[in-house]
């Protein structure tokens, strides 16, 4: 079985005095989560975001399951008015013995995407405009929410080349978490087919569209994450501020 902890490309009401928007550029922020599978908590993860010294950004993403599995995922990208673009993503899982990666190389001047994984040497493919790695179409999505933009298509980049994700908000629903009672917005890609991987975003309006859960469905298995903490600003300089951060129910 894999356990594609980190399959999120991307959640709303603590308290009135904690609704805030989603600045642009975005400023640093990390949240934490419960990871379970099929029900059963088995780890936890961490989604970060922070500014390089370069004035890069990049988000990172880490997930543990006990002595099972771990990975760790992160994508490069500047800000290009109101649009991403990426300049590198990498993915490092292992599970037991076995280990796998993934390496994603945007080459804008070239309009070529570069590959590689431990099954592939390096592999070429055209880079349309304004395509994204999973991570970055997080980011993407959140400012296009805020935004209001009409439409949530995106070109992914992924080991395979880029194809192109269309989600929808098809609900309002109110979840129950560990920072309490959160009004949601349910983001789906309606279109999916049954044998696709599927993921469901829940993004919280209040916390400018900051995924409070993720629901991801492969083969049958069913993986998800659960916020249990938000913090503000840069953890690793210490000036972070946490927000509703409590013990989860």
């Amino acid at each position: 079985m894999r356990y594609p902890f980190i399959a999120i490309a991307s959640l709303l009401m603590v308290t009135s005095s904690l609704a805030e928007d989603f600045p642009w550029p975005p400023k640093a922020y990390s949240a934490d989560y419960e990871l379970s599978i099929n029900g059963q908590t088995v780890g936890t993860a961490q989604r970060s975001l922070s500014q390089l010294d370069s004035g890069h950004w990049i988000y990172q993403t880490t997930a543990h399951a006990g002595i099972i599995a771990q990975a760790t995922e992160s994508s490069e990208f500047v800000i290009q008015g109101e649009q991403l673009r990426p300049i590198s993503y990498h993915l490092q899982r292992q599970m037991l013995f076995s280990q796998r990666h993934t390496d994603l190389d945007f080459r804008w001047d070239e309009k070529k995407l570069v590959t590689h994984t431990e099954r592939d040497a390096k592999r070429s493919f055209p880079l349309p405009e304004a395509s994204l790695d999973k991570l970055s179409l997080e980011i993407q999505m959140r400012h296009d929410l805020q935004t209001h933009a009409a439409k949530l298509s995106y070109a992914l980049a992924d080991a395979d080349g880029i194809k192109r994700y269309d989600y929808q908000i098809t609900a309002h629903e109110q979840l129950h978490t560990a920072l309490g009672d959160l009004d949601t917005l349910k983001i789906e890609r309606p279109n999916a087919s049954q044998n696709q991987r599927q993921t469901i975003f829940w993004v919280a309006p209040s916390l400018g569209d900051l995924p409070v859960q993720v629901e991801q469905v492969e083969h049958g298995t069913v993986f998800l994450l659960s916020i249990t903490a938000y913090h503000t600003g840069d953890t690793s300089t210490g000036d972070a501020q946490a927000l509703g951060k409590v013990t989860p129910r």
